[in-house]
């Protein structure tokens, strides 16, 4: 039984590898297209309908997946836009200081007062140097996140710009196949139509074949009848067989009477 399956499968690897080697690959390839092409001929159109109404109530599931992922990016940019707003503020903010500060140390004072405590000169430019530093981290960090959340809006506004045309494309398969089944049921309602004709003309044919035998049966009928009188017609002769001598004398006689007779004893005397 193994090497039955093992010949088998040699069998099979040695023919695909003909056909790979051969071309022949393509046309079979070619030909089961074809065949597939066939068969989907062969399937009713209210099907094939069906079938792609069916597929496009699909959309549907696909688009709900999308919607989890647009909702989640939706509110990583609002987390995003308030954090841009927040860290503007704060450098709003720090610039402010930093402009105190700046304009404290130009008045050469050795001393300056921040509310209640006071503070030497040196002191000041320390943390001047510090916020200052800062300030241009945060700034730079600021303009990272602007031009982030500017690419995230617009991968948002593209993706909600792309669900809305991906339901009205929806819409549109919808309304299209609702258009093919109205036309298809147009076409059933002619095709329903052409059976009734062709029924009526089945019909008219028979009719038409009744009618040649009912004047078949007439005329036969007419023929039967003018044989009848052309039988009875005395004005019509009809071959008699050959008289007698007695039946020709007879007749004779009553035609001619006794001159008949004076004119056949003369000419019986003469011979």
């Amino acid at each position: 039984m193994c090497k039955k399956v093992k010949l088998i499968a040699v069998s099979v690897v040695a023919v695909l590898g003909l056909l790979y080697v051969s071309g022949l690959g393509s046309y079979v390839t070619t030909l089961a297209g074809k065949v597939h092409k066939n068969l989907g001929h062969q399937v009713p159109i209210e099907f094939e309908i069906e079938r792609l109404r069916g597929e496009v109530a699909k959309i549907v599931p696909e688009m709900k997946k999308n919607f989890s992922t647009i909702a989640e990016e939706m509110v990583a940019v609002e987390n995003l836009r308030k954090e841009v707003d927040q860290t503007q503020a704060n450098l709003d903010t720090q610039k402010k200081n930093i402009l105190t500060m700046t304009k404290d140390l130009e008045s050469g004072n050795k001393f300056v007062v921040y509310g209640d405590r006071k503070y030497s000169a040196e002191r000041v430019r320390e943390k001047l140097d510090r916020d200052f530093k800062s300030f241009n981290v945060c700034e730079s960090e600021l303009k990272t996140k602007q031009q982030l959340l500017e690419a995230k809006e617009r991968a948002l506004e593209a993706a909600k710009e792309q669900m809305n045309a991906l339901r009205g494309q929806k819409q549109e398969l919808e309304v299209q196949l609702a258009q093919l089944e109205a036309e298809l049921k147009n076409i059933r309602l002619a095709q329903t139509k052409n059976k009734v004709y062709f029924d009526d003309t089945q019909l008219a044919k028979c009719k038409a074949q009744v009618s040649e035998l009912r004047d078949r049966l007439n005329a036969e009928k007419y023929q039967a009848e003018m044989e009848a009188n052309f039988a009875n017609d005395g004005s019509v002769q009809v071959e008699q067989k050959a008289k007698t001598q007695d039946q020709l004398i007879k007749e004779i006689r009553a035609r001619l009477g006794d001159e008949g007779k004076v004119e056949n004893r003369a000419a019986a005397d003469k011979e």
